[in-house]
């Protein structure tokens, strides 16, 4: 799924919308931090978010004011390891 982020900024209305997407398959997701900057990562073939994973992009929170798409939850984080005694 792509996400949309629609922007401030009227010199970009050519981008407005801008998305985030690909035409080889592949997801993205999209976290609001608390500070108001938009977070946007990409999923991996196995289709999960790493926990250490870095953004692929950061929009400060002065720059975007709408998002569309799938928001980051548990579920694009890869299962648990169980630990064999």
């Amino acid at each position: 799924m792509s996400v949309e982020i629609k922007f401030i900024d009227k010199t970009r209305a050519s981008e407005d919308p801008y998305r985030h997407e690909d035409g080889e398959g592949r997801e993205y997701r999209y976290v609001v931090q608390d500070n108001g900057t938009l977070a946007i990562f990409e999923k991996e073939e196995s289709g999960y978010i790493q926990g250490n994973a870095d953004p692929i992009a950061v929009y400060g929170a002065a720059a975007w004011f709408s998002v569309t798409g799938d928001p980051k939850t548990k579920k694009d984080s890869p299962p648990a390891r169980m630990r064999t005694l």
